[in-house]
């Protein structure tokens, strides 16, 4: 493997798409323009950062090199899902499908279509079909089901999948979202609150105990949870839902710095960059978003869609706009 390969491997891992998606273009601008590889890497570092229209452009240059090249019909096709287009990329999944190098992704592409398409019972076929690991079969099965409303039996999976794979998070989600479709919220909230309470089991019980209470509109005792997880070294996720929580209970001064915080880390969170504007203008603090904004953009430079959030937040003070890097 060739030192830029590990490079852009590398940048891959850190979740720094955007980098490994210059880095693979320079690579292709200076190494054999006949040859797809680069292009390809390019486009999958795209689709990860999920800029699925530039992707496809590349995916497709790259297609254009090498009519045959299975890696780049699958870069095509998983950007064709990502702007929600399943039909064109069925047809691109089942050409490679028959690739025994990237099989597993054309078959998880293809029910990925399938689940936009809503045929839950061509993906039930297909899975009947293919020889897949346990632990996937039963995530895109619970899926399957759960289109069809056929709760106890997408419930048995999730127990088959859970005593495979104990207090899997992934699994237990669709458990607790299956049991609140058959059984309602309340019962389902009040076992999970028991739950919650065992010290040795993992935070995950605890993160969807905080989840469900604020579905049943008690955003207090949610944020009780979330402030449990994040002494005890929660993950982002949990402090984003810590911050929706404050926000949802009134707590706009507490809310709004941690948004901050979470956006310095994650620039593209549209969802909070969403709760933060209305968390400061429900509190009357829009020119703290305007300052904050243009603090971020230093720090983030590249995060082209933060000049279209301070234009907006400019025209809201009616402050005169400036004119913007990309446009000199």
């Amino acid at each position: 493997m060739s030192e830029e390969y590990n490079k852009y491997n590398e940048l891959c891992k850190k979740a720094r798409y955007a980098e490994a998606a210059r880095f693979a273009e320079l690579q292709y601008l200076e190494g054999n323009r006949n040859n797809p590889f680069w292009l390809t890497r390019q486009a999958v570092a795209l689709i990860r950062a999920r800029e699925y229209k530039a992707a496809l452009h590349v995916a497709e240059q790259a297609l254009s090199l090498k009519s045959s090249n299975p890696y780049s019909m699958l870069a095509v096709a998983d950007a064709l899902s990502g702007l929600k287009r399943p039909d064109e990329a069925l047809r691109y999944y089942e050409e490679i499908i028959g690739d025994p190098k990237i099989t597993f992704s054309a078959q998880k592409g293809i029910l990925s279509c399938l689940a936009a398409k809503k045929e839950w019972d061509k993906m039930l076929r297909r899975m009947g079909q293919w020889d897949m690991p346990k632990d996937s079969v039963f995530a895109w099965k619970v899926k399957a089901l759960a289109g069809q409303k056929r709760w106890d039996e997408a419930i048995e999976i999730c127990g088959q999948w859970l005593a495979l794979q104990p207090d899997l998070p992934q699994a237990l989600w669709a458990l607790t979202d299956l049991e609140i479709q058959r059984d309602g919220l309340e019962p389902v909230l009040a076992k999970m609150g028991r739950f919650a309470k065992i010290s040795s089991r993992p935070p995950v019980y605890k993160e969807i105990y905080a989840s469900l209470c604020k579905k049943a509109g008690n955003p207090e005792l949610a944020l009780k949870q979330y402030e449990k997880l994040t002494r005890t070294g929660s993950d982002i996720w949990n402090q984003r839902q810590q911050a929706f929580a404050l926000k949802k209970s009134g707590k706009l001064s507490e809310a709004i710095p941690m948004m901050e915080e979470l956006l310095k880390l994650d620039p593209k969170d549209y969802f909070i960059h969403t709760s933060y504007v209305s968390a400061c203008k429900k509190s009357r603090q829009i020119e703290r978003v305007l300052k904050f904004y243009e603090e971020l953009i230093e720090l983030n430079p590249e995060e082209t869609t933060l000049y279209g959030r301070i234009k907006k937040i400019k025209n809201i003070l009616g402050v005169e706009d400036e004119q913007f890097p990309e446009n000199r």
